[in-house]
């Protein structure tokens, strides 16, 4: 671990090691699981967004994602796609996948921009700009930026916890040096949080944004204490605090069933 900055993340390493990691998923690497939606935060199409070489044999990781995906948008309107974009080249080819292809081939950047619109997306040509939290950087995540404009909204899915019948929660983390008492959610990151909350209870989940604080010195994510929020777009008051939790007995039950 670097000593002068740590770009790990303490709650996807503490589940990793306990004994419920196999009730959660989350994308790790190059992998996203991306929510894009429309200018009323209505969900349009749930993305798979790889970054590795073109032409690659898709990897189980790969394979995994949109099956992941495919199980949050079960019987839901909502879409899934795959595309892969090379990260030592300019976007303009990237390899695309919907269901009903057999196959996965090489598209321009502009068929791909046009593929998107199909969906319900109008773009614009204000560039988007990165939300508060946004330190990641990719080729595909600056055209995004450029090609999709401010009228279309993208929010990341961190992590969903399962169970036997399937997905649960979709879960929102954040993270930042302030007190943990004191940490609200952004009111900036709302129509992110809209979105992801419409696609949740479209499919009957659950969706909480959960909170701990970084540490600045030494660097480190202390999840030994974690904040709770609800976040639900159909309630007059979109966000409230359920509590605290231990990661320990976050990882162990379900927010529902431990509130």
């Amino acid at each position: 671990m670097s000593q002068d900055y740590y770009v790990g993340n303490g709650v996807y390493e503490y589940l990793v090691e306990c004994e419920e990691k196999d009730k959660f998923y989350w994308t790790s690497g190059n992998l996203w699981l991306l929510v894009y939606g429309d200018e009323r935060y209505a969900p349009k199409v749930l993305t798979v967004a790889s970054e590795s070489s073109l032409g690659n044999r898709t990897t189980d990781e790969e394979r995994n994602a949109v099956r992941v995906a495919q199980r949050i948008t079960e019987g839901t309107t909502v879409p899934v796609n795959f595309i892969r974009f090379d990260p030592e080249k300019d976007m303009d080819k990237v390899q695309y996948w919907e269901p009903g292809m057999k196959d996965i081939p090489e598209i321009s950047s502009e068929s791909l921009k046009k593929r998107l619109m199909l969906y319900g997306l109008k773009m614009n040509e204000i560039m988007a700009h990165k939300s508060i939290n946004d330190k990641s950087s990719s080729p595909y995540h600056d055209w995004q930026r450029k090609n999709m404009g401010d009228s279309v909204v993208v929010a990341d899915i961190d992590l969903v916890r399962y169970d036997e019948s399937g997905p649960l929660e979709i879960i929102e983390l954040k993270r930042s040096y302030i007190d943990i008492d004191k940490w609200e959610p952004y009111k900036q990151d709302y129509r992110n949080f809209i979105l992801i909350s419409k696609l949740a209870r479209e499919r009957n989940l659950d969706f909480y944004i959960v909170y701990n604080r970084r540490v600045k010195q030494p660097f480190y994510d202390d999840v030994s204490k974690l904040k709770i929020f609800e976040f639900d777009h159909r309630m007059q008051t979109y966000c409230h605090l359920l509590g605290y939790k231990s990661i320990d007995q976050f990882a162990k039950k379900t927010i529902k069933e431990s509130k």
